[in-house]
C-alpha cells in the first residue's frame, strides 16, 4: 500500500476539494519504469481511493489508472489530481503504469498536460479516429502512446496508425459494435464473427509492430468464462487482455505465460545442437525462430 491511513484522501474525493488534493502532490520522483509481459491490464479507476492505495501490489502487469469510462462526470477533475497525488508518492513499483485519459475533446487534452511531468510509462487514447489524433497526442508527451480501438474508423484503417511512440492497441469491442451497430450477443466463443474481428485486429497489429491486447470480460464473476476467452484470445493472436479484477489477472497471467517453460527448453536446445526431434515435434529453423520470438515478447 502507498498510504498507511487514507481516511482523509476519501474525504477529499468525496467532497471534490481540488485546492487540497493539489497540497498532497510531491515534487515527481523518477524511478525506473517496469517492462512487463503485457499479460494483463487491470482498470483503476481514478476516484476509488481504496483501489490506488493497492497499486503497488495488485497482481497484474499493467496498471490502468482510468479517468474515462467508470469515473462519473463529477468526480473527472478529482479523479486526475489523485492520480498525480499517488503518483508523485510512489518510490518503486514493477508494473507498467499507463494512463487512461478521456476523450481528447471531452477532457483528454487537460488529462494530459496536468499529469505529463509524472513518472509512468503511458497514455492509453481513448475513441481514436485517425492517425491526426496520435499527432496531436505527440505533441503533447514524450510518454508512450496507446491506443483504444473502438471506432470503426480506427478498426477498418487499423494499417494507417503508424506511429513511433505508439506501441500497444487495446480492443474495445463493446464500443466498436456498438458503433457498427452490432449485437453484443454475438460476443460468443463459437461465433465466427467475433473470431474474424479479434483475428483481423491482432494479424494487422503484429504486420505494424504493435502489441495487441484484448477486450475486457464484464462478467467479472464468471471466470471460468473468462478463462476460455483468455484461451481463445490468445489463440488468436493476443499477447494480453484486459481485466477489472484481480481474480481475472491471476488467470490472464497463468494462461498467458503458460507455454514460456517449453519456449526456453526448445530454444537453449536448438541453440547448443542445431535440429532434433521431440515428443514428434521436428524442431528446425523456423520453429526455433517461433519460440524464440515468444520470449522476445515475454
Amino acid at each position: 500500500m502507498i498510504f498507511e491511513d487514507i481516511s482523509e484522501l476519501e474525504k477529499i474525493v468525496e467532497n471534490n476539494d481540488i485546492q487540497k488534493a493539489l497540497s498532497l502532490i510531491k515534487p515527481p520522483k523518477k524511478f525506473p519504469l517496469a517492462k512487463t509481459k503485457k499479460r494483463s491490464a487491470l482498470m483503476v479507476s481514478a476516484h476509488q481511493v481504496k483501489h490506488l492505495n493497492k497499486i503497488d501490489s495488485l497482481p497484474t502487469d499493467i496498471i490502468m489508472l482510468n479517468l474515462e469510462d467508470g469515473v462519473p462526470k463529477d468526480k473527472k477533475e478529482i479523479a486526475r489530481v489523485m492520480i498525480g497525488v499517488f503518483l508523485s508518492h510512489i518510490e518503486k513499483i514493477d508494473k507498467e503504469i499507463v494512463i487512461r485519459v478521456n476523450a481528447l475533446d471531452e477532457g483528454g487534452k487537460k488529462d494530459i498536460e496536468f499529469l505529463e511531468k509524472f513518472n509512468f510509462n503511458a497514455f492509453r487514447i481513448p475513441k481514436v479516429r485517425s492517425i491526426e489524433d496520435i499527432d496531436d497526442v505527440f505533441m503533447k508527451t514524450e510518454k508512450e502512446i496507446h491506443a483504444s480501438i473502438e471506432t470503426k474508423e480506427a478498426f477498418f484503417n487499423l494499417k494507417e496508425l503508424k506511429h513511433p511512440k505508439l506501441t500497444t492497441f487495446y480492443i474495445g469491442i463493446y464500443d466498436l459494435l456498438n458503433e457498427l451497430k452490432i449485437s453484443h450477443s454475438v460476443i460468443d466463443l463459437n461465433n465466427p464473427l467475433i473470431h474474424r474481428i479479434l483475428s483481423d485486429f491482432t494479424l494487422t497489429a503484429r504486420y505494424l509492430n504493435i502489441t495487441p491486447i484484448g477486450f475486457v470480460y464484464q462478467q467479472y464473476k464468471d471466470l471460468e468464462g473468462f478463462k476460455n476467452w483468455c484461451l481463445l484470445q490468445k489463440n488468436l493472436g493476443m499477447q494480453g487482455v484486459g481485466c477489472i479484477t484481480p481474480a481475472q489477472c491471476q488467470i490472464a497471467n497463468k494462461i498467458f505465460d503458460e507455454d514460456l517453460e517449453f519456449a526456453k527448453m526448445i530454444v537453449k536446445r536448438f541453440e547448443s545442437e542445431g535440429p532434433f526431434t521431440i515428443d514428434g515435434l521436428f524442431v528446425d529453423e523456423p520453429i526455433y525462430k517461433n519460440y524464440l520470438q515468444m520470449l522476445d515478447n515475454s
